[in-house]
C-alpha cells in the first residue's frame, strides 16, 4: 500500500557528532546514550576529519555498483558472486539486490571481488575501515555508560563473524510511499545506513506506549547517517538500549533506481533473540 507522503509525520530524531564523541565529549555521549535508551535510532555526523572521506567513496561505490548490477543475470561476475546463505555475496529478487562483503574475509585477504567491483577496492578499504572504528566507539560509549560486557564483540578478524558491508540496489519498481521492506528490526548490534532520501518510518505509538497503524518519516539530515540498535544489542543490555522497528518505502518523486549502503556490525554467526 502506497503512503501520502504529505500526510506522514516527520520523526525527530537526535542528531550526534561522531568527531565529538571520539573526543570523549560528556554531553555528545550523554545525548548518544538518550538516544539509544528511547528511540533506538539516531543521526551521525561523519563530517568530521575521521570519516569526512566516505562523502568522497559512497557515490563513486554507486557508481560502480551500478555497473555491476545492470549486468546480465547469468553473467560471469554474477553467478561467480553468489554465496550461499542469507546475505554474504551477491543476492537478487524483483525488488531488491545487494552485494555483500564480509568483514572477517576481506579483513583476511580471503574475499574475491567481481572483476566490475576489484577497481574500488582501496575505496571500500577505507570505509569499512572508518565505519567499523565509528560503531566500536559508539558501542564502547554504551558499554561504559551502562557497565555492560559483550565478551563476543571482537575486532579481530580471525573470529568469524557475520559483520558486513553492504552494497544495495533496488529498481525502479515502486510507486511513491509503496512499502518495501515491511515492518521489522534488525539482527546484531548496531546497523549504519547512508541516507540521502526519506525511505524509511518509525511507527507511532499512542498515550499507553502501544504501537498503533500510524507510521512517521525520517527525514534526511545533511552530512549525517542512519544509526540504529538491533536486537543483539538490545538483548545483552537486558532492554535498556532499543531495537528499532522500523519499515522501509519507496521515495517521493518519480520511479528511479535507488542506491543504498550498510554496515551491519553481527559479531555473532546466528542472531540473537529478544527475550
Amino acid at each position: 500500500m502506497a503512503v501520502n507522503s504529505s500526510e506522514t509525520k516527520k520523526a525527530s530524531l537526535a542528531v550526534v557528532d561522531y568527531e565529538a564523541i571520539a573526543n570523549k565529549d560528556a554531553a555528545e555521549i550523554q545525548k548518544l546514550r538518550q538516544a539509544c535508551q528511547t528511540t533506538g535510532m539516531f543521526y551521525l555526523d561523519l563530517r568530521g576529519p575521521r570519516t569526512k572521506t566516505i562523502f568522497d567513496d559512497v557515490p563513486v561505490f554507486f557508481e560502480t555498483g551500478n555497473k555491476f548490477f545492470n549486468l546480465p543475470a547469468d553473467s560471469e561476475e554474477k553467478t561467480r558472486s553468489f554465496r550461499d546463505g542469507l546475505e554474504r555475496g551477491y543476492k537478487a529478487s524483483k525488488a531488491l539486490e545487494w552485494y555483500e562483503i564480509a568483514r572477517d574475509e576481506f579483513q583476511l585477504g580471503k574475499w574475491v571481488f567481481p572483476a566490475t567491483i576489484e577497481p574500488q577496492k582501496e575505496r571500500i578499504t577505507r570505509t569499512l575501515k572508518s565505519m567499523n572504528d565509528a560503531a566500536q566507539t559508539i558501542l564502547s560509549e554504551l558499554c561504559a555508560g551502562l557497565d555492560l560486557k559483550i565478551p563476543e564483540l571482537s575486532d579481530d578478524p580471525t573470529v568469524p563473524s557475520d559483520t558486513a558491508l553492504k552494497l544495495l540496489f533496488k529498481p525502479p519498481v515502486h510507486e511513491v510511499g509503496a512499502v518495501i521492506l515491511p515492518r521489522h528490526t534488525d539482527f546484531g548490534l548496531i546497523t549504519f545506513l547512508w541516507y540521502d532520501e526519506v525511505t524509511t518510518q518509525l511507527p507511532i505509538y499512542d498515550e499507553k506506549g502501544v504501537e498503533t497503524e500510524d507510521w512517521e518519516e525520517v527525514l534526511v539530515v545533511e552530512g549525517s547517517i542512519l544509526v540504529n540498535v538491533a536486537d543483539g544489542l538490545q538483548a545483552k543490555s537486558g532492554g535498556r538500549l532499543h531495537s528499532t522497528v522500523h519499515r522501509v518505502v519507496a521515495p517521493p518523486g518519480p520511479k528511479r533506481v535507488k542506491n543504498g549502503l550498510a554496515y551491519f556490525l553481527r559479531p555473532y554467526k546466528t542472531p540473537i533473540a529478544i527475550e
